[in-house]
């Protein structure tokens, strides 16, 4: 089926000079430049702290950019036709020089980088690690409590022992590897500069969660900013003094481009060097043609669709059922995706050691049997319901597309409400839609992190608004196993995994390849499980 509105790289040919007003010829763009880079992607973050809005794959990219973490999944070489992507199953180094491990397993010791600076040049100290950790979690929009739980509860589990030492403790030696795991990632683990944000305390806002929302360089990354023009580019500059060293790129352009096929034609004619948030179709006509490389990687980002189960009709289990049935995956997969997507099957890595694929089965269309169990719950009348869709991604309005198209052949008449990245945010937050589509992923791949990221009771991004305590239950059973990554504790994952595909209120829909391409001079490229680029690692 032919999408009719999108913007396909032909159509973004005519839109060539109004883009190159906005970018610069390639000179003046520094596409040419060997320690600079230009980048175009769809929009900005709408937040500069992680603990007041973390949302959105800009938001995600700035924060990997501009923090840092004491330890991280290291970057490896890719096999059977994967290209090179974080081991997420091991840890290694970032700000802490080193970490070691009491003989109980229930302390984590941190010896922490002596040459480590911030962005704003101050030296990296125990205290901002203690004091990143506390801000966490008495923030009251940090949702650091609610996906952290319950390894990691409390800052009072973080103690400086002398100004480059500290410790984590934890009430399990089964917690473990989910602690290192949340460590490794900037929504929990990212150290802050409390120099910085100390100075801008006050009583109204205490840790300057509100300052730094709007401010940046308080953060120990690679990078700081340089310049931000709002709704149309940032500039960052390399950290001479981050912990694993100075980036080889020195500066970073990223330049705000609605269109994803003027993003695309401006990678084209050498105008940027990478381009995000692309349609499939741009990428694969970007390398038929030999003018951008893109990557296939193990992907953990998934297009889904929370079903909230507190407004009609999906409050009714059997509508949420009915309707998993009624989206068209593998028709999304080709026509939209161009092959670069698979329907999914449950939530958990399946090559997570440990792994029990027991009653999990891959997403299928199937809209005879959706009208049985529709007619079994006594509904014989199309369900009507809105699909909202952010407009920031061209992929999720073609796809809903199709979904309005096959769903009405299973029983559903949907009608798609595209809105602003704003607006989606915060009809999200308030849970408010009936149904919405996005692409998002968990960071942290330890099996209790994955399944309750998003089902946390309370929780501002439990979308779903579902709280069911069997699942609950579930989860907590593998938590108080000895190795959360044993044969024992994939049984215990896939009770509460089983729960989530037999209860509908996320459809997991596909796994998608990231939208992204690059010119054929940029490497370094690594897939990180948050989906975004390590500028740190490029090189021309």
């Amino acid at each position: 089926m032919k999408i009719p509105f999108r913007t396909t790289l032909a159509s973004a040919l005519s839109l060539t000079a109004l883009a190159l007003t906005a970018c610069g010829s390639s000179s003046s763009a520094g596409g040419t430049s060997a320690d600079q880079l230009v980048i175009v992607t769809a929009s900005q973050p709408a937040s500069f702290a992680a603990d007041y809005a973390s949302t959105g794959y800009e938001a995600a990219e700035y924060f990997v950019n501009t923090s840092g973490t004491l330890i991280r999944n290291p970057y490896v070489d890719g096999t059977e036709g994967m290209d090179r992507h974080q081991d997420v199953y091991d840890f290694e180094p970032e700000l802490a020089e080193s970490y070691e491990v009491s003989d109980d397993g229930l302390t984590y010791i941190f010896n922490l980088s002596t040459t480590a600076r911030s962005t704003a040049g101050n030296p990296l100290t125990a205290e901002d690690v203690v004091y990143s950790m506390k801000r966490k979690f008495e923030t009251p929009t940090s949702v650091v409590s609610f996906v952290s739980a319950p390894i990691f509860t409390s800052p009072d589990q973080v103690t400086a022992v002398d100004e480059h030492t500290v410790t984590f403790t934890v009430d399990k030696p089964g917690y473990g590897f989910t602690l290192l795991s949340l460590l490794s990632h900037f929504a929990v683990g990212a150290i802050y500069d409390s120099t910085v944000l100390k100075e801008h305390e006050s009583a109204e806002d205490p840790y300057a969660v509100e300052w730094s929302s709007q401010n940046f360089n308080w953060g120990f990354g690679a990078y700081k900013v340089d310049d931000f023009t709002s709704g149309q580019q940032m500039v960052y500059s390399a950290n001479p003094d981050f912990a694993l060293g100075e980036p080889e790129v020195k500066r970073i352009v990223q330049r705000v481009i609605a269109e994803p096929g003027q993003r695309a034609n401006l990678l084209t004619v050498g105008d940027a060097d990478i381009a995000t948030q692309l349609l499939p179709s741009d990428q694969k006509t970007m390398v038929e043609n030999g003018t951008a490389q893109v990557f296939t990687v193990p992907t953990n980002a998934f297009m889904y669709l929370p079903l909230t189960t507190t407004i009609a009709p999906f409050d009714d289990e059997a509508v949420r059922k009915a309707f998993a049935l009624a989206v068209p995956y593998d028709q999304i997969a080709e026509e939209v995706y161009e092959g670069r997507a698979e329907p999914a099957a449950g939530v958990l890595d399946p090559t997570a050691p440990g792994y029990d694929a027991t009653g999990i089965v891959q997403n299928t269309y199937d809209p005879a049997q959706a009208k049985r169990i529709l007619a079994d719950a006594g509904i014989t009348e199309p369900v009507e319901f809105t699909l909202t869709v952010n407009n920031t991604y061209p992929d999720l309005q073609a796809a809903a597309v199709q979904i309005q198209s096959a769903a009405a052949e299973a029983g559903f008449e949907v009608t798609i409400d595209p809105v602003s990245n704003a607006a989606f945010q915060e009809g999200l937050s308030s849970k408010s839609f009936q149904a919405s589509m996005g692409r998002d992923y968990s960071i942290v791949q330890s099996p209790p992190y994955v399944m309750t990221l998003f089902y946390a009771a309370g929780s501002p991004i439990n979308w779903p608004n579902w709280e069911v305590p069997a699942f609950y239950d579930a989860v907590a059973e593998g938590n108080d196993a000895a190795d959360p990554l044993s044969d024992e504790a994939g049984v215990l994952w896939n009770k509460a995994e089983r729960l989530i595909e037999e209860q509908v209120p996320t459809i997991w829909a596909l796994k998608v390849q990231p939208l992204n391409a690059f010119a054929k001079d940029v490497e370094g490229y690594t897939f990180r499980t948050d989906n975004v680029i390590d500028y740190s690692e490029l090189s021309k």
